[in-house]
């Protein structure tokens, strides 16, 4: 099974619970993503850490270049990682603020 057809199955279970805060309209769709990350390095100064995890802060952003295709074309959209929340399981949500390039 493919990673998309495996997301298809299980998408109708995940949802992010949080409210919608956002400043521009949004549409439904499902496409295959492909994301890059031009930020090699974060550097960054610790909050807490923990057995399971770290928590730390960095004043830069963690640049990336997001494929998807829409409307029938495939599109490269520059943009910043803001956000990532996990669903449920395994499954992660990825917030991406774009950048006009």
């Amino acid at each position: 099974m493919s990673q998309q057809d495996q997301f298809d199955n299980s998408n109708s279970e995940l949802e992010t619970g949080t409210a919608d805060r956002r400043g521009a309209e949004r549409e439904s769709m499902k496409s295959e993503v492909k994301v890059n990350f031009e930020t090699c390095e974060l550097i960054g100064v610790s909050n807490n850490l923990s057995n399971s995890g770290i928590l730390f802060f960095t004043e830069g952003d963690l640049r990336v270049s997001v494929s998807v295709e829409v409307d029938g074309e495939q599109k490269t959209l520059f943009g910043s990682l803001v956000r990532c929340e996990r669903i449920k399981g395994d499954h992660r949500g990825w917030a991406v603020e774009f950048t006009e390039n």
